[in-house]
């Protein structure tokens, strides 16, 4: 897989096969498999379904990303992200890069920023904008510094 994506409500669905449809391979994941497993047999008759894969599992979902690994967070902003990184650090190996899309403060960014730093790996957070349709065909991001 290229890409992993966590989170499967209405943008990390759309972006994930935004990225999918462009040729990349997409590994999902949602807290709740049956979301995850729902979302693959809608899209199975796709032509870029093949490039979608859930995984049950955080550790079978990050193991599947090619490194270094890039995975972006489409979670609620706040505690669920938080919850989500601490999950992910846990299995992550050096320069491995999250990417938060969440609407978080910037103080909040920096905070993850700092501590992931010092677990040696990298930290993006790039608030995601066009709604569904966007997602699906042409996000605008926004990345912080």
């Amino acid at each position: 897989m290229d890409v992993g994506i966590v989170g499967l409500g209405v943008m990390g669905a759309n972006l994930a096969l935004n990225i999918a449809e462009k040729g990349f391979h997409v590994a999902v994941f949602n807290r709740t498999y049956s979301k995850a497993e729902s979302f693959i047999k809608e899209h199975a008759s796709a032509p870029f379904a093949a490039n979608l894969k859930a995984y049950e599992t955080m550790n079978s979902f990050i193991m599947a990303i090619k490194k270094p690994r890039k995975i972006f967070i489409l979670v609620q902003a706040g505690a669920a992200t938080d919850a989500t990184i601490e999950q992910l650090k846990g299995v992550l190996e050096k320069d491995d890069i999250i990417v938060d899309t969440g609407n978080a403060h910037f103080k909040d960014q920096t905070r993850r920023a700092e501590q992931l730093e010092a677990a040696g790996l990298r930290f993006l957070g790039m608030g995601i904008s066009g709604g569904e349709e966007g997602a699906r065909k042409g996000p605008a991001f926004f990345p912080g510094g």
